[in-house]
């Protein structure tokens, strides 16, 4: 795959990007919104995924679940640490920094009264974040196996989810039926969840009580769309990106390796490698 660099005229700092696997994410400054209900767990899970997904080598991220008995709320801790390490930057004109590849852009609160999920996608560059309401659900078999995961007793289950099938590990020693991302659906925290292609992996990394107000962050340029909309915006990302981010007014400039500028034929052919956890 030939790597590229984009010369951002819309970006801060005005220097080439390099983009392999992913688009990078720009950090934002957070500011607390409002207050959705309590958390009684903070749980951490290791995230390794593989894009493309003939990849051999996985990328990592740590997902962060703050978990109540009403709401859930799922976000990549390592984001969210660059995100903070602006927010509270003195300097309001700091530069903009571009955190580690991999990292995932998705935020989610599941209000497990309802079902429903709001779901926030962070576009790449400089682009609107993308919000839109999910209602997952999941027809989980329980196998009765079991095993033990830090000091905790797990129940197999398995099931199959919008094109892939996944194997998960839960406890019932925590009766809240959620997981990382918008998983949930079963009788008990899930400690573990694999898809069984092999190119998602959870795992838990650390679990400890408590209490503190889970917070709706507020975010600028937010834009509401449907889940179909944001499904056929994500994939047009990927197959047509220069074309994408020029119908959001971002003008891009992708240089090969060498840093010669791609001719208008071969920037509107480039594709980024695309394995997205939902498949359908």
């Amino acid at each position: 795959m030939r790597n590229l660099f984009l010369l951002l005229l819309t970006f801060v700092s005005m220097s080439p990007l390099g983009l392999l696997a992913q688009f990078p994410t720009i950090q934002m400054r957070l500011q607390a919104g409002k207050i959705l209900g309590k958390s009684e767990y903070f749980v951490d899970y290791t995230y390794r995924h593989k894009t493309p997904a003939e990849s051999k080598d996985f990328q990592e991220d740590i997902i962060r679940v703050e978990l109540g008995k009403a709401l859930v709320k799922s976000y990549s801790y390592r984001l969210w640490q660059a995100d903070s390490a602006l927010t509270h930057d003195a300097n309001k004109y700091a530069q903009v920094k571009i955190p580690d590849e991999g990292l995932s852009p998705f935020c989610y609160y599941r209000d497990l009264t309802n079902g429903t999920t709001q779901v926030y996608y962070r576009t790449p560059l400089s682009g609107p974040t993308l919000k839109y309401t999910d209602t997952p659900t999941f027809s989980w078999t329980l196998t009765g196996k079991k095993k033990v995961i830090s000091g905790y007793e797990a129940q197999r289950a398995t099931c199959q989810f919008r094109g892939r099938s996944y194997e998960a590990w839960f406890t019932p020693s925590i009766p809240i039926s959620a997981g990382p991302n918008f998983f949930g659906g079963l009788p008990g925290l899930i400690l573990e969840l694999h898809s069984m292609d092999g190119a998602h992996h959870f795992v838990l990394d650390a679990l400890c009580q408590r209490s503190a107000d889970i917070v709706e962050w507020k975010i600028r340029l937010v834009k509401s769309v449907s889940r179909a909309q944001f499904r056929d915006y994500y994939q047009r990302l990927h197959k047509h990106p220069i074309q994408t981010f020029e119908a959001n007014g971002q003008r891009v400039y992708p240089q090969d390796a060498q840093g010669n500028f791609l001719t208008k034929a071969e920037a509107l052919s480039w594709t980024i490698p695309f394995n997205p956890i939902e498949l359908e």
